[in-house]
C-alpha cells in the first residue's frame, strides 16, 4: 500500500460524503451545466436510467471519474492538466490517481509522487473539515474504503481528520508547482455551500498565489460555482 493508493480511496470517500450535494450542476456558472462530476453524479441519482443495465451505482461513478483506460481522462486528466502538466504523460500523477480511484494498487510510485500524494491527501482532508462540521457520519463515509490500507496510513488519515485546521501551515508545506493541483483536490472535497468554505478556498488561493481567473477555470472544470466575478 502507498499514500497514492490511500489518496484514491479517501478521494472516493470524500466525494461520496461531501461531494454529491455540490457537484449536481445546478449551482454551476459554467455553460455546460454541471461539468465532469455533475453529469456522473446526476446519472446515479435518477438523471440517467441507462446505468442500471450496465452495473450502475458506485462502480459506474468510479469508472467515470477515472476516465477510459489509458486515455488520460477523468479526474486524473484534469489533475495532470493543472500547473503545466500534460495528459499525454502516461506515467504522470493523473494516471496513477485514476487507477487508485478504481481501487488498483499503484505498481510503481517514486518518492516524488508519494510526497505529492501526501500533500494532495492533506489538501482533501483539510478542505473536508473547512466548514468546521465534519461529523461522525462524514468521517465514516470518508474512511469506509480504507479497510485494506496499513495501520500507519489509517492513522495518518485519522490524525489529519482530527487535527485543528492550520491553513497557513499547510500552505507553507506545498511544493512549488503543486499549487493548482492542491486547489483542485481541495475543491473536490467540499460542498461549497457555506461562507466558511468559500473563505477557506479564497485564503488557499491567495496563499498559493493562484489568480482569480485560474481559480474560476478549475471550478468550471468540476461544474462548481465560481468564487470570483
Amino acid at each position: 500500500m502507498s499514500l497514492m493508493g490511500t489518496l484514491g480511496k479517501v478521494a472516493m470517500g470524500v466525494i461520496v460524503a461531501k461531494g454529491v450535494g455540490k457537484m449536481m450542476g445546478s449551482g454551476s456558472n459554467s455553460s455546460s451545466g454541471g461539468g465532469l462530476l455533475g453529469g456522473l453524479l446526476g446519472s446515479l441519482t435518477g438523471g440517467n436510467n441507462t446505468a442500471s443495465s450496465s452495473g450502475g451505482g458506485l462502480s459506474d461513478l468510479l469508472g467515470g471519474l477515472a476516465g477510459k483506460s489509458g486515455s488520460g481522462g477523468g479526474l486524473g486528466g484534469i489533475l495532470d492538466s493543472l500547473g503545466g502538466g500534460s495528459t499525454s504523460q502516461s506515467s504522470g500523477l493523473g494516471d496513477i490517481f485514476n487507477n487508485a480511484l478504481q481501487g488498483k494498487e499503484p505498481e510503481q510510485v517514486n518518492d516524488e509522487q508519494e510526497k505529492e500524494a501526501e500533500i494532495l491527501l492533506r489538501a482533501m482532508l483539510n478542505a473536508a473539515k473547512s466548514d468546521g462540521e465534519i461529523d461522525a457520519e462524514e468521517q465514516r463515509k470518508i474512511t469506509e474504503h480504507l479497510e485494506d490500507i496499513s495501520e500507519e496510513e489509517a492513522n495518518f488519515v485519522r490524525k489529519e481528520l482530527n487535527s485543528p485546521l492550520d491553513v497557513e501551515g499547510f500552505i507553507k508545506s506545498v511544493p512549488r508547482g503543486l499549487e493548482e493541483k492542491v486547489y483542485f483536490m481541495s475543491l473536490l472535497a467540499i460542498d461549497l455551500d457555506s461562507e466558511k468554505e468559500a473563505k477557506y478556498l479564497n485564503q488557499l488561493s491567495q496563499g498559493l498565489s493562484i489568480s482569480h481567473d485560474v481559480c474560476n477555470q478549475i471550478h468550471e472544470k468540476l461544474g462548481a460555482p465560481v468564487l470570483y466575478s
